[in-house]
C-alpha cells in the first residue's frame, strides 16, 4: 500500500512537469556587436566586388574603428569617417589622392549596413553599398 501511495505521488509530480508550459524566452534580444573579425560585403550595384575581412579594433556606442578608419556617430545615429590615401596612376606613375567614405547604420542583428564612397583628387567618385558582418572574436 505505501509503494502504491508513493508510486501515484511520484507520477503525479512527474505529470504535472510534463504538463507545465514551456517558459516564454520573451522577445529575441539584438546582438551586440564587438570588437574582432568582420567582413565588408559589397552589395547593390557593387556585388561583384570581393568580400574584404577587416579587424575593427574598436566598436562602442560613440566609435567604430578598423584599419585607417575612424567613423564616429553623427547627429543622425550613424558611424560616419574618412580617410585618405595615395596611389600611383597606373598609366603614369604619377600620385594620385583619393578619399575613401563611410556612412553605416547598426541593424538591430548587430550588423551595420550603408555606403562606401570612393572620391578620387579630381572629384569623380563611386558609391557602393557595404554590409558588415561580424566573423568571430579576437
Amino acid at each position: 500500500m505505501r509503494l502504491a501511495i508513493v508510486l501515484l505521488v511520484v507520477i503525479i509530480l512527474a505529470s504535472c512537469g510534463a504538463m507545465a508550459p514551456m517558459p516564454d524566452a520573451g522577445p529575441a534580444q539584438p546582438q551586440t556587436p564587438r570588437v574582432g573579425r568582420w567582413s565588408l560585403a559589397y552589395t547593390g550595384g557593387c556585388t561583384g566586388r570581393e568580400a574584404e575581412p577587416i579587424e575593427v579594433t574598436r566598436l562602442d556606442a560613440t566609435e567604430l574603428v578598423f584599419d585607417e578608419f575612424h567613423l564616429r556617430v553623427d547627429e543622425a545615429g550613424e558611424y560616419a569617417g574618412s580617410a585618405d590615401f595615395i596611389a600611383p596612376m597606373p598609366a603614369d606613375g604619377r600620385a594620385v589622392v583619393y578619399t575613401v567614405a563611410y556612412r553605416l547604420s547598426l541593424n538591430e542583428d548587430g550588423t551595420f549596413v550603408g555606403t562606401e564612397t570612393i572620391t578620387e583628387g579630381g572629384g569623380h567618385s563611386l558609391d557602393c553599398p557595404v554590409a558588415l558582418d561580424f566573423v568571430g572574436a579576437e
